[in-house]
């Protein structure tokens, strides 16, 4: 626990958010959870704003890889929503197909309605492989 609470106060720190400048977000998901970091950049560096992080339930865990990404990115955005205004937001994820999800909503109902749902924001998702953010907690 020393550790962790030690890393939390070293670089990059948590800033207070900047409404001038754009928000990213970086969301992720495992078989377990699912965690997002809302994040600015200032001057080249990503300083996190916010984290969020959800133990998914017996019945979330079941879901495929692109529904549990989904997910992530729904619950990320319902919970960040408050600083997004009507400014772009760059998602980045390391799940390639979110970037099409509108796409691939039609063949399910859970992805359409998630998908209505993003629409009233200004999403702009983009793939970024391996590890999604420079934030990491060994």
């Amino acid at each position: 626990m020393t550790d962790l609470k030690s890393r939390l106060v070293t670089q990059p720190i948590l800033r207070p958010p900047d409404v001038s400048k754009p928000f990213s977000l970086a969301v992720d998901a495992s078989d377990v959870a699912i965690g997002a970091v809302l994040f600015q950049v200032v001057d080249g560096i990503e300083h996190p704003i916010c984290y969020f992080s959800k133990k998914l339930d017996c019945h979330q865990k079941r879901y495929s890889t692109v529904k549990k990404e989904a997910l992530g990115l729904i619950l990320s955005v319902r919970a960040f929503s408050v600083y997004f205004g009507c400014t772009p937001v760059r998602v980045f994820t390391d799940h390639s197909p979110l970037q099409f999800l509108q796409r691939m909503s039609a063949h399910n109902q859970k992805l359409i309605r998630w998908s209505l749902e993003l629409d009233q924001y200004n999403l702009d998702v983009r793939h970024r492989p391996g590890r999604i953010t420079s934030f990491r907690i060994s």
